[in-house]
């Protein structure tokens, strides 16, 4: 499992209430990469590729960690490599 790439200069952290939320550009994702947004709790996660082979399915499992606070997103890409927008919101 390899961390996914954040491109440089993307991360956006924002407030949504009593949320917190994380927004980054990705490059370079696989099947089984990982993505550790910085939350304990992730309530919602989304992505959207930008670039994909044609029909390219992708999924995600999440873990939850409120002892370290790095809950972990592990992606499930049925081939290629893809690029895109991740998104996550929780606390």
């Amino acid at each position: 499992m390899a961390a996914v790439t954040e491109t440089a200069g993307t991360r956006r952290d924002f407030i949504l209430g009593n949320l917190r939320g994380v927004k980054v550009s990705v490059t370079s994702v696989d099947d089984a990469d990982t993505w550790v947004p910085g939350l304990a709790i992730i309530d919602h996660f989304d992505f959207a590729p930008t670039t994909a082979a044609a029909a390219t399915q992708w999924g995600a499992t999440i873990a939850q960690s409120t002892a370290t606070a790095q809950a972990t997103v592990t992606f499930a890409i049925e081939s290629g490599t893809l690029e895109g927008s991740a998104i996550a919101y929780g606390y």
